[in-house]
């Protein structure tokens, strides 16, 4: 009968019985790195006996010929991959092998510092079999998976969608994390999840439980992941990719209005002629015009011919000029004439202003929001509200379907060791979630 003795110490058990035999599974690198921390062995068994012979001076055998010695034995497993302790327990009871089983890498007086799992030891190829866990919700989470594969397949990866793992996939990813509550080891497949949250002690210990048996936690935000690490989640078991959005939303242009009218042709009090040349100095995709006023026909037409929208009421209407100027985001006034009556319509409409410092502008509590005197003035300020404006678009200008789905192939790239580290680095320093947010191995192998 064979047995997985998980409770007793090796070195006391061959003690507490002299007359066992010794077998030491596995004739490999690790049986030969560690034989000499083992002790009395007896015999190596490989399934490569025949062209292996002996081991230090140790006969090595094959399984069958073990089974013919008709002695209890313990067997101490020296091969790394730990699915391997399954198939050979069931080997051993097929040759009917009295054998009590210790695991060499999991018996802490065998310890000692090994680099051999940092090594990153390269088996290229380029398309990988991706499975993607998840249950049709017919909401998010499904969107995530829906573009998480459109994508991977536009990378040349094969990947499909399905509620439960492909234990053959070199990739299987759980696009909610409480989808994966029980993990068998009979596969070496990768596993990651995507964690959304964490809300409660039930939530961390399931992370807890994954990470533990290899899963790898793919958070959404650095927040979460630090969280967790600070939970004592094992820090080189969790990474994040932040979101991605469709790219749809387009931003709403910011309105500039202006309601006198225009007098350039018969005197200067305005200085209307500015607006070109401030326009010449701005965005059209950043900014659009609502203009009421006589006179205005020509400097349109031009605005327009820049790029700019701009809705023009050339005639005063008082009910489009009560719902104008409550529209509005900015109410330009360019003039030195003791001040523009739409300035006050436009506070009271909560309207921040580009005004003149001057006339009634000055006596207004809070009312003047950008000062401006001068063209100078007014392209600056026009300026900093554009830049404002696009560091707020250009926040997630990068978190697309497509570079969500390219950083979790970078990280199953690493993790299946199937795309050389140099490659992998490529696009270090230009964002920190994906692969560049896991603690990784920049060992070459």
């Amino acid at each position: 009968m064979t047995t997985v003795n998980d409770k007793c110490n090796y070195y006391d058990y061959v003690k507490n019985h002299p007359a066992y035999k010794i077998v030491v599974y596995g004739a490999g690198n690790e049986a030969r790195k560690n034989f000499k921390y083992i002790g009395h062995i007896d015999y190596f068994c490989d399934q490569r006996a025949k062209s292996i012979g002996a081991l230090e001076g140790i006969p090595c055998l094959l399984p069958e010929e073990l089974a013919q010695i008709h002695e209890k034995m313990i067997v101490l497993i020296c091969i790394r991959q730990v699915e391997v302790i399954d198939q050979i327990c069931r080997l051993f009871d097929e040759l009917q092998i009295d054998a009590e089983i210790f695991y060499f890498f999991k018996e802490p007086m065998f310890s000692n510092y090994d680099a051999s799992p940092y090594l990153y030891s390269l088996r290229s190829k380029d398309r990988l079999r991706i499975r993607i866990v998840c249950e049709n919700d017919g909401w998010i989470l499904s969107k995530f998976a829906g573009k998480l594969q459109e994508e991977l397949r536009k990378l040349g990866q094969d990947a499909d969608i399905a509620s439960e793992e492909d234990l053959m996939a070199d990739v299987n990813h759980y696009v909610h994390y409480e989808g994966l509550k029980k993990i068998y080891h009979q596969s070496i497949t990768v596993r990651t999840t995507m964690i959304t949250h964490v809300d409660c002690q039930l939530v961390a210990n399931l992370i807890q439980y994954q990470t533990r048996n290899n899963a790898i936690g793919i958070c959404m935000s650095s927040e979460t992941m630090n969280k967790l690490a600070a939970w004592g989640i094992p820090r080189d078991k969790i990474c994040y990719v932040n979101p991605a959005h469709d790219g749809k939303i387009m931003p709403r242009k910011i309105v500039l209005g202006i309601t006198n009218r225009c007098y350039t042709g018969y005197d200067l009090r305005k200085k209307d002629d500015m607006i070109l040349r401030v326009c010449e100095q701005i965005d059209s995709h950043i900014f659009k015009f609502k203009i009421m006023g006589s006179g205005w026909e020509e400097t349109v037409e031009q605005m327009k011919e820049m790029g700019f929208e701009v809705n023009y009421y050339a005639n005063f209407d008082k009910e489009i000029y009560q719902e104008l100027i409550p529209s509005l985001d900015y109410w330009i006034f360019t003039g030195f004439d003791e001040g523009g009556m739409g300035y006050l319509d436009a506070l009271a409409a909560g309207v921040k202003t580009i005004v003149t410092p001057q006339g009634f502008h000055l006596d207004t509590k809070y009312g003047l929001t950008y000062p401006c005197s001068t063209i100078k003035d007014f392209i600056e300020t026009l300026q900093e509200i554009q830049t404002e404006k696009k560091k707020i678009i250009n926040a997630v200008k990068d978190w697309t379907w497509e570079n969500y789905a390219r950083k979790h192939l970078e990280i199953w790239q690493y993790l299946t060791r199937t795309k050389p580290l140099q490659e992998l680095y490529a696009h270090q320093s230009e964002y920190m979630d994906g692969i560049f947010s896991m603690l990784i191995c920049n060992i070459q192998g």
